[in-house]
């Protein structure tokens, strides 16, 4: 059993996009391997949720702290990065993780491939551009 990260930027929400992730994972996954995901509503999380769904496989999904509504924003953008470093702390030395990236290579998926790269476990790492 191995886990499979699935992550990306929410300006990466397309059907096309969700097609492109779906592939890269069929290559990977097999039977009895988990999903690890952090519960965006948008992009890569979503899309690994609905693989899960799809398929049958247990997923794990790491959301962001509830931040109450009116704190400041640097708040909420703190409980996202704090959850990115949670996924990558899953990330193992059999972990394959699928990045559905932004354009700009900017923002919260770059943050956790940086974390997943920094523990060395970053040889199965797929990007998808």
């Amino acid at each position: 059993m191995k886990k499979i990260i699935i992550i990306g930027t929410r300006r990466r929400d397309t059907q096309e996009d969700y097609k492109t992730v779906y592939n890269e994972f069929k290559k990977w996954y097999d039977n009895g391997d988990i999903i690890v995901s952090g519960g965006c509503k948008k992009g890569g999380d979503r899309f690994a949720e609905v693989i899960a769904k799809k398929l049958d496989i247990p997923i794990v999904i790491h959301y962001p702290e509830k931040i109450p509504y009116g704190y400041p924003r640097y708040a909420y953008a703190k409980a996202n990065y704090e959850r990115n470093t949670v996924v990558a702390n899953e990330s193992e030395e059999d972990t394959v993780t699928i990045a559905c990236v932004s354009p700009n290579r900017k923002g919260g998926t770059e943050d956790t491939i940086k974390k997943i790269q920094k523990k060395g476990f970053d040889g199965n790492l797929i990007r998808i551009i």
